[in-house]
């Protein structure tokens, strides 16, 4: 990990999760690795949780088909858009 990136997640968690980083820090590499296995197991508890959820795929199954219209008229915009830039291109322009 890059230096300046790793600095950016150091100073975001402590910001975000003073009480965890406190927490982990002073950790082996053995506790950690023990840690790193039940958050990994959280994170599928909580993505069957929300899989399990049925006002949430209602929410979003309605969100998807509301949508459609707006993504449909944005794909037409960003085809014409492309073939523009490409007769552009033919024709010599910039």
């Amino acid at each position: 990990m890059k230096q300046v990136n790793k600095e950016s997640l150091v100073n975001k968690v402590q910001k975000e999760m003073p009480e965890f980083t406190s927490e982990v820090v002073g950790l082996s590499v053995e506790q950690l690795n023990a840690r790193l296995s039940q958050l990994s197991k959280d994170a599928m508890a909580c993505e069957d949780a929300k899989e399990a959820d049925e006002e949430l795929s209602t929410a979003l199954a309605n969100a998807s088909e509301l949508g459609a219209p707006y993504r449909d008229v944005k794909k037409a915009i960003k085809l014409k858009s492309r073939f523009i830039l490409s007769l552009i291109t033919d024709k010599g322009g910039n």
